[in-house]
């Protein structure tokens, strides 16, 4: 009989992930503290504890993994499985509670293990022994015992709840809010805010709104009074990390909505006028614990829709410079 608590590893792993072929070959792409197994060790491992090897060069099926410090203590751990296409398979966490790696390494090769054979540690039916050599007068020899596959007790059985769907390492969701500057819209810099959502998926992408509540350039005739609201939308094709940081680069397109206060002697009058950018970032996420981040961005802005302003601005009477750069500092929170 299959022990119930093999079952609770097991079952969840299959019901989220499409078994691949038994020549199938594997990639394990891995990040870890130095403190911690590594890549090539982890595979070592994994390999003796399916009596084969599996892991190879041009893998059709990908495992993405991440070993990281908890929040409080001990340490949490994500396993991500992609097919050669890029599409996400299922995922698992896993946490331990101790402040060294090497209870969580061992339930790593475990799970990983399961990952690429769920049937490697299922108990085999002992095979029929034919009727014809059994003697009709004797009793017939005992069965070969099936083999002990009982899983070590250190896994927990809370850890056998169904893994959610999730994108591969580090492209977790993340939400920022910042306190921001930008250059181009007064005669020096102008201050706001800006709350960003980058979402994890077969694509990296990001929504965002920046506000900026005044914004002043000092005319010889006048003066121009600036309230900025600007949502933008855009793709990140790079986002890279280690166990502590993350960068990503990302292309927008922004929309600034624009309250222009013009006064001069001869002008006195309120606008709404509508300024397009686009816009090139970075982000640099160092993280704080297991779910939050000093977040750190930047970037440039060339304004390809630029208004004209009823009187003579700073910039030949059109809404803002052609190029502004604007920096961000502020806090993040990743999602599961």
């Amino acid at each position: 009989m299959t022990p119930p608590l093999f079952l609770g590893v097991v079952l969840p792993l299959l019901a989220t992930a499409s078994p691949a072929p038994s020549s199938a070959r594997w990639g394990l792409h891995w990040n870890a503290p130095s403190e911690c197994i590594q890549a090539a060790p982890l595979a070592r491992a994994v390999e003796a504890r399916l009596g084969r090897s599996v892991f190879g060069a041009l893998p059709d099926v990908l495992i993405h993994g991440v070993l990281e410090p908890a929040s409080s203590s001990g340490w949490s751990a994500r396993l991500t499985l992609v097919d050669a296409r890029g599409t996400v398979l299922g995922s698992r966490d896993i946490d331990s509670a101790t402040p060294t790696c090497a209870d969580i390494e061992r339930r790593l090769v475990l799970v990983l293990a399961l990952m690429i054979d769920p049937e490697a540690l299922r108990p085999r039916e002992p095979a029929p022994v034919p009727s014809e050599v059994v003697p009709p007068a004797e009793e017939a020899p005992p069965l070969p015992e099936a083999p002990d596959t009982t899983v070590e007790e250190d896994v927990p059985v809370e850890e056998s709840s169904p893994p959610t769907r999730a994108a591969p390492w580090p492209g977790r969701s993340t939400v920022s809010v910042s306190a921001l500057t930008t250059t181009g819209f007064s005669d020096g810099l102008a201050w706001g805010g800006r709350v960003g959502w980058r979402g994890a998926g077969s694509m990296t992408w990001l929504v965002g709104l920046s506000v900026v509540p005044w914004a002043r350039s000092e005319l010889e005739d006048g003066r121009v009074d600036l309230m900025l609201a600007t949502p933008e939308v855009g793709l990140c094709p790079l986002v890279v990390g280690g166990s502590r940081w993350e960068v990503s680069t990302c292309a927008a397109a922004a929309f600034s909505f624009v309250m222009a206060d013009s006064k001069g002697p001869a002008v006195d009058e309120v606008d709404l006028l509508i300024r397009g950018d686009a816009v090139a970032r970075a982000h640099l996420e160092l993280r704080l614990g297991s779910a939050t981040a000093l977040h750190v961005g930047g970037g440039a802005a060339v304004g390809w829709l630029r208004p004209m302003l009823p009187m003579t601005s700073a910039w030949e009477g059109r809404l803002g410079a052609p190029l502004r750069a604007f920096v961000e500092l502020g806090l993040s929170f990743r999602g599961p």
